[in-house]
């Protein structure tokens, strides 16, 4: 089979049909060149480094089964200290220098060290420079109060638009081969991947009957797909973590016979599945392609991906909180 992007037969690799770091194992058996592949990864790379929080707090493993660590600050001795959350809920710091203004106008020096070795160099450089050094150890037994955030502006990135826009034609090889997919009917979908100069077919949208659809968690990523033969046109509705969703107009210029419909359920815990729905692929298009839509709002799209990370949260007695409209949502 040739490569679903550029039809050489060459070199050709599996190429996943959700990305490898939101957990999938959904493969395209050499479905992909190697540098079409190497091209996706890049963008899907930039994707997967904005939502290493998210992938920590919902457990969710990359290709090579690893759940990565999250960014956090804990509060030491009143000061903010970076550090790691391990997966194992233990906590990573790092040596820390802070210079804070005082009262008189003047400037301290605050250090936090992981080891004596390195608090002892601190001491010896600040002395050398006439410093006035005074050290202070902590107590043996700490308390930590990890706190991260994880904000969904990486989801109107281009490269966030790419990401989905390449799920959903993937999907349609995968569904229903290579050689529909390469049909020139869905060429500019195709040019849009490759980073040539075509418009963006991609929007990013929050729905409730789409988000009520069915039953959501963050470790679930889904496509619905319908190819209209009487309207001459084709779209899908991509979802990644539970609630990030986007209509991708996969073609104007559909030419088969038939219409054509399906959905692909991916869960991380599960694999592949197949819920219960309330509405079919055309219903659920007509529902999000109508005013009671909302694209492009970040607020409207974080108020939907909320929900579904309250809920599981909770579930699994983790605090979450939503960050206010004045510290910037």
């Amino acid at each position: 089979m040739p490569c679903v992007f550029c039809g050489t037969k060459d070199n050709l690799t599996d190429e996943h049909v959700f990305p490898a770091f939101v957990g999938s194992k959904l493969e395209l058996k050499q479905g992909s060149c190697k540098p079409h592949n190497e091209h996706c990864s890049r963008f899907e790379g930039e994707v997967a480094n904005a939502t290493i929080t998210a992938r920590h707090i919902f457990g969710i493993p990359n290709r090579d089964g690893q759940i990565p660590s999250a960014k956090v600050t804990v509060e030491i001795e009143g000061m903010n200290v970076d550090a790691k959350l391990r997966p194992d809920g233990t906590v990573e710091l790092h040596d820390f220098v802070q210079q804070v203004k005082t009262s008189d106008g003047g400037k301290v020096r605050h250090g936090f060290f992981t080891t004596n070795e390195a608090a002892e160099r601190f001491v010896q450089a600040g002395k050398k420079r006439g410093e006035r050094m005074t050290e202070v150890g902590l107590p043996r037994d700490l308390t930590f109060q990890p706190v991260s955030e994880q904000r969904p502006l990486f989801a109107f990135t281009q490269a966030a638009r790419r990401t989905a826009a390449k799920i959903a034609f993937v999907t349609l090889a995968y569904e229903y081969g290579i050689d529909f997919a390469r049909h020139v009917q869905f060429e500019q979908l195709r040019k849009y991947l490759l980073g040539q100069d075509e418009p963006c077919p991609i929007r990013i949208f929050s729905n409730t009957d789409f988000a009520a659809s069915q039953l959501r968690t963050p470790i679930q990523h889904s496509v619905n797909i319908h190819l209209n033969t009487g309207m001459h046109k084709g779209w899908a509705l991509v979802t990644l973590f539970g609630g990030i969703s986007y209509v991708v107009e996969l073609t104007a210029s559909y030419s088969e016979a038939e219409s054509r419909s399906f959905s692909l359920y991916y869960d991380v815990a599960e694999g592949k599945v197949q819920p219960i729905t309330l509405y079919s692929e055309y219903e659920l298009i007509g529902r999000v392609l109508s005013p009671a839509t909302s694209f492009e709002d970040h607020r409207k799209l974080d108020e939907q991906w909320f929900a579904i990370i309250e809920k599981y949260c909770r579930e699994r007695g983790l605090d979450v909180f939503r960050i206010s409209e004045q510290e910037g949502d």
